[in-house]
Parts: structure tokens; C-alpha cells; sequence
């Protein structure tokens, strides 16, 4: 993937984070190996665990945790962030499965057994996942010789968290971080066009609680760009007056402030600085957020033949500027 959409950034943002993520995948595991695990280990393991390959084609994180008592287990969290389900998702996890024990055998030359592996897909998509999650669902053999060859197939099932499947109230009952609980309800909703923001008043405890906890600002703008990048019907503003009716003082200016330190720090916006038509798209997206219709074909025109560092300060501009002029420097 060149370059990471909205959906990859807050899912690497939120859950990459070992505090926000455990509560997230004990929710989802099994009871039995949920309480075989000793969750206060869980760590993102090292960016080169993973060869360069694997890493330019997933957008995952892969924690290891220990098991009470002993030794260690891998948890591999894959986010796929298309909103539809992937038939070959188990063909695609036996291959970082594979990569994964290889590197970790390569590591460790002496070793006489493997680390266990459990994956989990996080999947918000609006339909039910309906792809397989058996890898030997997908080998193509006779019902009749099933039974008899079974013991010759290579066989694991993956863990899919369907959000989808999930009613808001368990959501909101689940052990986790209210940062996690905002992030999963925006994961499910956000792309709603018309009533996101009526949605979003159910979970008022928890905004609230994240609004007013000072070491979650950061994921707080994470979510806020989030919801202004997959919701092409909510306004800055309109975001802004609800955080204000919702969330009181706290909130002030987090809609405004969300953007300028995103822009500014060139994260997760897949607003790269360079020629990459990703940072002309959000430009424009967020130009006709503020100024609606006075985005016409000639503004368009303009921001596609602009360069890169012209781009790149109408950018640093177009959350504060108060009129097009202003950002456009007419």
C-alpha cells in the first residue's frame, strides 16, 4: 500500500497501543485462553520482526504476550481495512504465520517447539463477514473424501471480531479503554452519512470521558480526523458545536486543533508531503469541508497543478484561514 487510508491510521493509532489493544483481544479470545494469559506483558513487537516484504503489504500489529506461568505467545492482529470481507484471508495469515515462525526460528536456532499464534481480524464492514475463517474451508475437495483426507490438511481457523455483529451496549460494556470503546464505535459508525453525530450522542459517557482525560488528546484527534475523512455529510463546525453541547469546556477547539497538529506533523492522512495525489485529494476534501461551494473546477484545477510545496502551505493553512483567499493566497 503506498500510503495509509483513515481506517489504517486510527486502527495503528488506538490499537497498535499495548493498553488500548488488550482489552480489545481478550474481548475476543476464547474465555479459556483469555484467562491463560498474563495481560499486563502485552508488547508490540519490533518493526523488523516482520521482513520489509510483509510490512509494505499489511497494515497489522503484532503483539507477543506471556502465558501465566511461563513461556511466550504470539497474538497477530490483522485490521483488514476494506469494509467488505476477503475470501482468502486464511491463505493470507498462513503467510505472515509462516513469515513470523521463520524469523522467530532464525532468532532463535536452538528452539524445539514454535510460539503460539492466534490471529484475529477486527472487521467493521456494514454486512456480516462471510468469508471463511477455517483454512481447509478453502481447499477445493469432494464432501466424500473429506473426513478421509482431514488428517493429511493443514488446518487453523482465525478469530474475527465482527463489529457489525456486536450491539452497542455490549461494545460499551466491554473491558476496555473508553479510547478503544470511541475508536470501535467510529469503526462501526462513522461512515454513516446522515445520522453519525446522533449515533455518536449514545456514546456521551465515553466521549466524555475521553475529552476529559488529558493523556488521551492525541487519540481524541486521531478519532476527530478520522470522522471527518470517512463522513463526507458532518462539518468541522457542525463536529465542534456537538463536542461543545456534548462534552462541555473540555472540548473547545478539538475539531480545529485535531486538524492543525495533523497537518502539521504530516500523520497518519495519508497527507505526505511530496507529489503524491493522496495530499491533493485531503487538500481538496477538506477545502470543501470550509468552503463548500466555492471549491469550483477552477480552484480544482489549481490544486492539481500546484506543486508540492505550494500544496503542502495551503495545507498548513486551511484550517485556520478564515476565507479561500486566505488559504489560496489571492
Amino acid at each position: 500500500m503506498s500510503q495509509q487510508q483513515p481506517h489504517d491510521s486510527l486502527f495503528l493509532d488506538v490499537l497498535g497501543q499495548p493498553e488500548h489493544a488488550g482489552g480489545a483481544l481478550r474481548a475476543v479470545m476464547p474465555a479459556v485462553v483469555a484467562e491463560a494469559l498474563d495481560w499486563p506483558t502485552l508488547a508490540p513487537c519490533p518493526g523488523t520482526f516482520v521482513d520489509e516484504v510483509l510490512r509494505k503489504r499489511y497494515t497489522d500489529v503484532l503483539f507477543s504476550v506471556a502465558w501465566r506461568g511461563g513461556s511466550e505467545a504470539l497474538v497477530y492482529v490483522l485490521y483488514e481495512h476494506q469494509s467488505t470481507s476477503d475470501r482468502w484471508m486464511a491463505l493470507r495469515l498462513l503467510r505472515y504465520l509462516l513469515r513470523i515462525w521463520e524469523r522467530w526460528l532464525a532468532d532463535h536456532p536452538k528452539a524445539e517447539r514454535l510460539p503460539v499464534i492466534v490471529p484475529v481480524v477486527l472487521y467493521h464492514g456494514e454486512k456480516p463477514w462471510s468469508a471463511p475463517v477455517a483454512f481447509d474451508a478453502l481447499l477445493d475437495i469432494p464432501e466424500a473424501a473429506r473426513s478421509a483426507v482431514a488428517p493429511y490438511l493443514l488446518q487453523f481457523n482465525y478469530l474475527v471480531d465482527d463489529l457489525s455483529q456486536v450491539p452497542d451496549e455490549r461494545l460499551r460494556a466491554r473491558r476496555m479503554t473508553d479510547v478503544a470503546k470511541l475508536a470501535f464505535a467510529c469503526f462501526k459508525h462513522a461512515r454513516m452519512q446522515d445520522d453519525f453525530l446522533e449515533i455518536l450522542s449514545e456514546w456521551r459517557a465515553v466521549l466524555i470521558a475521553v475529552v476529559r482525560n488529558p493523556h488521551a488528546r492525541q487519540a481524541l484527534e486521531r478519532v476527530i480526523y478520522y470522522i471527518l475523512m470517512v463522513n463526507r455529510r458532518v462539518e468541522p463546525d457542525e463536529l465542534q458545536a456537538f463536542l461543545d453541547r456534548v462534552a462541555g469546556p473540555e472540548a473547545k477547539d478539538v475539531v480545529m486543533t485535531a486538524g492543525e497538529r495533523l497537518i502539521q506533523q504530516g500523520e497518519q492522512r495519508g497527507i505526505q508531503k511530496g507529489v503524491q495525489q493522496g495530499e491533493r485529494t485531503a487538500l481538496l476534501r477538506l477545502l470543501k469541508k470550509r468552503f463548500g461551494n466555492q471549491v469550483d473546477a477552477d480552484i480544482e484545477e489549481r490544486v492539481e497543478a500546484a506543486s508540492s510545496e505550494q500544496v503542502a502551505a495551503w495545507l498548513d493553512r486551511v484550517l485556520s484561514a478564515t476565507t479561500l483567499a486566505e488559504v489560496l493566497g489571492h
